[in-house]
């Protein structure tokens, strides 16, 4: 049983075995904030590999509260999430791309939490738009049922992840980013088949599909996208340029390759003006503009282009570009709205009584 953290000099790469009792040091109480940020941090710059990804994100799923959901949904359980830590300030893209592409007929299982790293999470955007965050894990597959999209709370679902939040937020506000930014997409405790996750450090592509390989997932999509002015990247399919993805097949090959937004029907965006977000309440604002029909801009197009990734992934469209075509019909039909309407009314109904 580990006492102590390695040297934050020279952290070595960390065993299976190792990794979980390294995780319980972190949870205990009695283990200083300060030990616990520096072998944070230490590890976070030298670079976390995919088997310490997947060790990470199986120890803290083996914690975790199960959500009930039954093979009666149609299609594979999808997730469609970014790590965040980009810092480029985007509207909610995922968020709202979750409700085109369960509008489309997909049944996507989405785990997120409140704002870490940036002003709006996708908990803190989804609670503005009226959608009940704290569900009974037994009701969970009735509101994917109903809604077609589901949202799990990760602080309900990990409660070894709760117990670190401060730790986090003051590590956040220091700049310091940690494993646990990229962990998140990775713990979805409905351990979704197939997922696409934006990644805010190029670098890591290679080694993020890896570690969803290792986790289980038949069909996945680490990507990352072109950004402009002080974005640099951002941690979707981006509208502004060139994205970057590392596939992995359902056979366990892995590809990578590239595509601009034209590849799915779309026009490349000069500028990223429109794509910039505020708190949760603009936010949520935008989004129900968005979903409701009411804006057409480089932000919905950006949604587009991920929910018909989403879509492709889940076997929906023999291409990109039909994918997408598939996302802007749920839009413009109005689909995706009433999948947030339906959402609404699901999770008020599931809601833990407080």
């Amino acid at each position: 049983m580990k006492t102590s953290f390695p040297d934050p000099n020279k952290v070595p790469v960390l065993q299976d075995g190792e990794i979980g009792e390294f995780l319980d040091l972190l949870l205990d109480e009695s283990v200083g904030a300060a030990e616990k940020s520096a072998f944070l941090d230490a590890l976070h710059r030298r670079g976390e590999t995919a088997a310490e990804l997947a060790g990470f994100a199986n120890c803290l799923l083996e914690k975790a509260v199960r959500p009930v959901i039954s093979h009666e949904n149609s299609g594979p359980l999808l997730e469609l999430c970014g790590t965040g830590g980009d810092r480029a300030g985007f509207l909610n893209i995922s968020t709202a791309a979750m409700f085109v592409a369960a509008g489309a007929g997909a049944s996507v299982v989405k785990h997120g939490n409140r704002a870490f790293s940036s002003k709006c999470g996708s908990a803190d955007v989804l609670e503005e738009l009226g959608v009940f965050l704290h569900l009974d894990p037994r009701r969970v597959g009735g509101v994917l049922r109903e809604a077609g999209c589901v949202f799990l709370l990760a602080g309900d679902y990990h409660p070894a992840l709760a117990a670190l939040s401060r730790l986090r937020r003051d590590m956040a506000a220091e700049g310091k980013l940690t494993v646990f930014n990229l962990l998140g997409p990775l713990l979805n405790p409905a351990h979704p088949e197939v997922q696409l996750t934006g990644i805010y450090r190029s670098g890591m592509l290679p080694v993020y599909a890896e570690a969803m390989r290792l986790l289980g997932r038949k069909k996945a999509w680490a990507v990352h996208g072109e950004g402009m002015g002080k974005s640099g990247g951002v941690d979707e399919l981006s509208i502004l340029g060139f994205s970057t993805i590392h596939e992995i097949t359902p056979d366990g090959e892995s590809l990578v390759f590239s595509i601009q937004p034209e590849d799915a029907g779309l026009k490349t965006a000069d500028n990223n003006s429109a794509l910039v977000g505020g708190d949760a309440r603009a936010n949520a604002a935008r989004i129900l503009s968005i979903l409701g029909g009411h804006e057409e801009s480089s932000a919905t197009d950006m949604i587009l282009l991920n929910a018909g990734a989403a879509l492709h992934l889940a076997g929906m469209g023999t291409s990109l570009a039909e994918s997408v075509s598939l996302a802007s019909q749920s839009l413009k039909s109005g689909k995706a709205l009433r999948a947030l309407e339906a959402l609404r009314k699901a999770s008020g109904a599931a809601a833990v009584s407080s």
